[in-house]
């Protein structure tokens, strides 16, 4: 006999779907699939399970490298075997947008790309076995910025020959997505950055930014550099006044000389005594003051 009862209905309606949910808790990671919309486990060459610290990603959308998302974004990371990320700009994308994402395992030098179109469905799952690699750029070192007199931010790294640098930027106070700057169309075929200085004219000299670099070299992407942050706000200082005295002077270059060398003090504003903006006090500052003092060279530029 059939009930009428409602209460009934719905008692065996649910029990009639506890076999599909049984089947998506076995499928699904549940930790990933509570925090992404696209997920799914990551596994080494030799089907091993990467620990957790050794694997780096990043995606975007659309062709296009304008808005990226890491692992330490909002969201998104890496944790015992299974990778998410909560974006949701691909929630909002339409069905058959293109979308990529770069894994790389650290610790082993392997490494995965993923690159299809955005499904019906709003939650995707997508397992990732890395390959061999025959190697990534590395990002570049010593990566370092500063505000500058001028409203800009300078950002500057050494520069290692055959790879260029793409620049990213976002709110210190932000976790969330870093946007490209030296191409903030995020245009795939431009390489970035051919030399070690970028200057970044859009801060608005009140907030700090975090910036990192990812490095192309041949046309592949390798993992993203060192993030560092960045207060915009103008110096107060003198730049090149190594001494504090008001002015800048031979007695600027013999201060950073003794610092150097002599055991000097240190200058009371660090700043002040990196007049060619490099980031790091050294011989070649006190050259740089002194092609400025008497040699026509260009002005500080802390």
């Amino acid at each position: 006999m059939t009930s009428n009862n409602p209460i009934i209905f719905k008692k065996n309606r649910i029990k009639s779907l506890l076999p599909i949910f049984a089947v998506l808790f076995l499928i699904i990671p549940q930790s990933a699939y509570s925090q992404g919309s696209i997920f799914g486990t990551v596994t080494n060459s030799d089907l091993s399970t990467p620990q957790n610290g050794q694997i780096m990603f990043y995606g975007y959308l659309d062709d296009t490298d304008e808005e990226i998302r890491l692992d330490n974004s909002i969201g998104a990371g890496y944790d015992a075997g299974n990778w998410f990320d909560d974006f949701q700009n691909y929630l909002t994308e339409a069905p058959g947008n293109p979308y990529d994402y770069h894994f790389f395992n650290i610790a082993n030098g392997e490494s995965a790309a993923l690159s299809k179109l955005i499904p019906n469905n709003s939650f995707q799952q997508e397992d990732i076995q890395l390959v061999e690699s025959a190697g990534w750029p590395s990002p570049p070192q010593e990566f370092t910025g500063a505000a500058l007199a001028d409203s800009t931010v300078r950002l500057s790294w050494q520069r290692t020959d055959g790879i260029t640098c793409r620049l990213y930027r976002r709110p210190a106070l932000s976790s969330g997505s870093f946007f490209r700057i030296d191409d903030p169309s995020g245009d795939l075929s431009n390489p970035g950055v051919t030399d070690s200085i970028f200057i970044d004219s859009m801060v608005d000299n009140i907030s700090e930014y975090t910036y990192l670099i990812i490095p192309i070299e041949n046309g592949i992407m390798g993992v993203y550099s060192d993030i560092i942050t960045i207060d915009s706000r103008p110096p107060t200082y003198l730049c090149g006044d190594a001494s504090n005295n008001g002015a800048i002077n031979i007695l600027d270059a013999t201060y950073i000389i003794n610092y150097l060398y002599k055991g000097g003090p240190a200058p009371e504003l660090p700043g002040s005594a990196d007049p060619d903006g490099s980031g790091t006090i050294n011989i070649l500052d006190v050259v740089y003051l002194i092609n400025f003092l008497y040699k026509g060279g260009p002005e500080p530029i802390c």
